[in-house]
């Protein structure tokens, strides 16, 4: 892991990020940093996210609301996929004929 940014570490890395817009997806909780003594610190995944937010902001001119609602919908995503790699690696773990019958379940809910 790398070490956290600083908030004026996280505003140069990003093109488009102001301080005021920094503080505004904070304060909209789009972003949430680490509290440290030094102040607040972003790691790699809120410098992801704050690239993602300014360029969505920028390009397809989203207001806070609606960037909220994206990240939550982005979010939501992510923790769907976790949840279905998780159970698919639960079901790997299972035996063959158990893996083909639900298998078999799913291609028939399909219909």
């Amino acid at each position: 892991m790398t070490d956290p940014f600083s908030e004026h570490e996280t505003i140069a890395a990003i093109p488009g990020l102001t301080r005021s817009r920094l503080v505004a997806f904070v304060a909209a909780e789009v972003v949430i940093p680490l509290h440290t003594d030094q102040g607040p610190v972003f790691r790699q995944i809120d410098i992801a996210r704050l690239r993602l937010l300014c360029e969505l902001s920028d390009d397809l001119d989203l207001d806070e609301a609606t960037l909220g609602i994206v990240i939550s919908l982005i979010d939501q995503l992510h923790e769907a996929r976790s949840a279905l790699r998780a159970v698919a690696s639960a079901l790997a773990a299972e035996p063959a004929d158990l893996r083909a019958r639900i298998g078999a379940a799913l291609l028939q809910s399909r219909h």
